[in-house]
This record gives C-alpha cells, sequence and structure tokens, in this order.
C-alpha cells in the first residue's frame, strides 16, 4: 500500500508555510518540494546550509516527508550551477530530483542527446546519493511506453528511474492504455504521480476540475491497484496545474483541490 503526496505546486502561489500547513491538514504524509521559478518557488537554489537545515525542520514539524525536489529553480541540468541542486538535496536529506528528461518526441538525435545528457547527470548526483526521477512528458523524447523502456535500457538503474504520470500516458499520439504502461513500467519507476484527466486526449492538460481524483476519465482504481504493488516506491504523490503560482487561485479554492483529492484517493490505497 501507498502512503499519499502531494506536490507544493498546487499552493504554488503562496508560501511554503501556507502549503505545509495545508497538505498536512488534509491528511497527506510527504511532499515533492518545489523549486519551479514562476509556478512554485517554494525551495531557493544556492541557499546556505542553515537555510536548509531550517526549511528540512519545517517540513518535519509538519509531520511531512520530501518524497523529492521537482525542479532545479531555473538552473538547467547540463550546467556546472546544477551542482547546487544536488547539494540542496543532499542537505534536505531528499532522495531524488524530479524533473522532465526534455528534448523532442520522434527526434532520434534529440533522444540520444537526452539519454547522454542523463548519464552525465546521473554520474554527479549519485556521488551525493541523490537519484534523478524522470517523467515520460507529453512532447519530450521520453513520452510514450515505448521510449520510456528504451530509456531505461540505455541509463544507470540505481541512479535514474521513471516519474510516472498516467495522465501524460494518456495524452500521448499513441493513445495508449496507462495502465498497461504502468505494468509494462513498474521496476523502472522511481516516484509516482497521481490525478484525473478530462476524456480527451488533447496533448494540453484539461481543466483544473477534471484533474481532481473521480473528476475524471482515468480509471484511477486499476492505476492504483497497480500502484500498490510496486514495492519500491512509498508514496503516491498528487499533482495538479492550474493552481499554482500566477493563476490567481485563492488559497481556499487550492485547499478544496487537496481535500476533494485525498478523500477520492484514500480509499483507493488504505490496507
Amino acid at each position: 500500500m501507498k502512503e499519499l503526496g502531494c506536490s507544493t505546486i498546487l499552493y504554488g502561489g503562496f508560501s511554503l508555510d501556507e502549503a505545509l500547513a495545508g497538505i498536512a491538514k488534509a491528511g497527506y504524509k510527504a511532499i515533492e518540494l518545489c523549486a519551479r521559478p514562476g509556478m512554485a518557488p517554494h525551495l531557493e537554489i544556492g541557499g546556505s546550509a542553515s537555510y536548509y537545515g531550517e526549511v528540512k525542520a519545517k517540513i518535519a514539524s509538519h509531520g511531512l516527508a520530501i518524497e523529492s525536489i521537482a525542479g532545479t529553480g531555473g538552473i538547467a541540468m547540463n550546467s556546472p550551477e546544477f551542482d547546487k541542486v544536488i547539494e540542496a538535496a543532499q542537505l534536505l536529506g531528499a532522495p531524488a530530483i524530479a524533473e522532465g528528461a526534455g528534448g523532442q518526441s520522434d527526434d532520434e538525435e534529440s533522444f540520444k542527446q537526452v539519454v547522454e545528457q542523463i548519464n552525465e547527470i546521473a554520474a554527479r548526483t549519485s556521488q551525493a546519493g541523490i537519484k534523478l526521477s524522470l517523467k515520460p512528458h507529453v512532447g519530450n523524447a521520453v513520452y510514450s511506453t515505448a521510449t520510456a523502456l528504451r530509456f531505461m535500457q540505455e541509463v544507470d538503474h540505481q541512479w535514474v528511474g521513471l516519474n510516472f504520470d498516467a495522465s501524460h500516458i494518456w495524452r500521448t499520439e499513441a493513445a495508449e492504455d496507462p495502465i498497461e504502461s504502468l505494468k509494462q513500467l513498474k521496476n523502472n519507476v522511481m516516484t509516482l504521480r497521481i490525478r484525473d484527466n478530462r476524456e480527451s486526449r488533447e496533448r494540453p492538460i484539461g481543466p483544473v476540475e477534471t484533474q481532481i481524483p473521480g473528476k475524471g476519465a482515468m480509471d484511477l482504481p486499476a492505476l492504483a491497484a497497480v500502484m500498490n504493488t510496486i514495492d519500491q516506491v512509498a508514496y503516491a504523490t498528487l499533482e495538479i496545474v492550474g493552481t499554482h503560482g500566477g493563476t490567481n487561485t485563492s488559497l481556499d479554492e487550492v485547499q478544496r483541490v487537496v481535500d476533494a483529492s485525498i478523500a477520492h484517493l484514500k480509499p483507493l490505497f488504505a490496507a
């Protein structure tokens, strides 16, 4: 069985304190801690050791674990400055950095470049004991079951894994079955993201309301059943976009989404 986590991206227009209070109050057990300028700037990259100590203590005081750091604070993964992101994860005790692999879909040269870049970065993160969790993402070089399987054949499984989000598999041009995809990819999954999705398989994500678990077309009970068999992953983490910074979503509305989501998900992950 999985504990439930929540990405702080939902509270992107509000402070980390407000995010932690809302997530803990709702009953989640972990967070994806966002370092996403503009959208969810909850973690400063390049801070002092004391700053990271304070953030770590603050999160623990709410009874929450750090499942991963999401984003890089605007630092490119192939930049020498990325060492600051690795240091932040290490000082926080975060086991993984969650990011998109980048690149372009259906472009062989782009795929090869992504693999080369990720292997180079993983060599750096592994020195700090930090893993890279990369999301098969609409429009990226790794975006489907087939490209994810191929990608995992060419990277270090110990330090690189998949951040599986069924809504991205749902929206691939191949119109794949996310449940079958997860079954095929489960041994390579490092972190799990969960949300619903509108019935349409259009590439842009739908409105917030259809991302709330139980409000869209995804077969979440079947997905949760597979997720519960993935022993190497502790949390299934809610990640909804559309309430982040810049959307002018009220804190009450964010909390409604967060509360409604866990109410639907809890029975799916109950022992």
